[in-house]
């Protein structure tokens, strides 16, 4: 049963609109500019602060990468840090149990309009997420459902271009502008109605099967 939401990651989370929150209880701690690696950080200085003393019953909300890839990270390193995220929220592999009963949903790398002409990025952004997955497949079996990749490359782009053959690697998915903010970059209010309704869909799930 989820009975608290924290938000964490770079501008995308921490530019969520209030009243767009996809439950009552929830705090969020994003940075714009984050890092990867930044999340880790975001969670211990949260937890200094925090006045339970456990997480049990909390969902966790992120995304971070694309400040990793514009700043030229390679996209392994931004993987281990990844790796390292996931181990300082959940506990070492080894000894999670299947009685974990927190869970995290991240927000993969999205196509965005200042994207449309730049196949250089689209194509770290498309590995980026892949890799991200990877990281996820290996932990998946200890943690079994409690971690939930959405995969937004294409989520944002429009109806006629998502599904061609070759849409994501050969640059023919186009952004719907409808779903972006003026800056061409960021999500708009429509952009997080959709992330809303994915959080509150997760929600609905993880309290019927607990």
């Amino acid at each position: 049963m989820v009975d608290r939401i924290i938000l964490l990651g770079d501008s995308d989370v921490s530019r969520w609109p209030s009243s767009l929150y996809p439950g009552e209880r929830c705090v969020n701690i994003a940075k714009g500019g984050a890092v990867i690696s930044d999340m880790q950080c975001q969670l211990n200085d949260w937890r200094d602060f925090d006045e339970r003393d456990d997480e049990s019953n909390t969902l966790f909300v992120a995304c971070a990468g694309e400040n990793d890839v514009s700043s030229g990270q390679p996209i392994d390193r931004i993987q281990t840090a990844f790796a390292s995220f996931l181990v300082e929220l959940f506990g070492h592999k080894q000894i999670i149990t299947q009685q974990q009963s927190k869970h995290l949903i991240f927000f993969g790398p999205k196509f965005e309009p200042w994207l449309t002409e730049d196949y250089a990025s689209r194509k770290q952004y498309t590995k980026l997420s892949n890799a991200l997955q990877r990281t996820i497949r290996k932990i998946q079996v200890s943690l079994k459902e409690n971690i939930v990749y959405v995969d937004c490359l294409t989520m944002f782009c429009t109806n006629e271009t998502k599904d061609i053959p070759g849409a994501i690697h050969g640059g023919r998915a186009l952004p719907n502008r409808t779903y972006f903010d003026s800056d061409e970059l960021h999500l708009s209010e429509q952009g997080y109605k959709v992330w809303r309704d994915i959080v509150k869909e997760e929600i609905e799930r993880i309290n019927r099967v607990t």
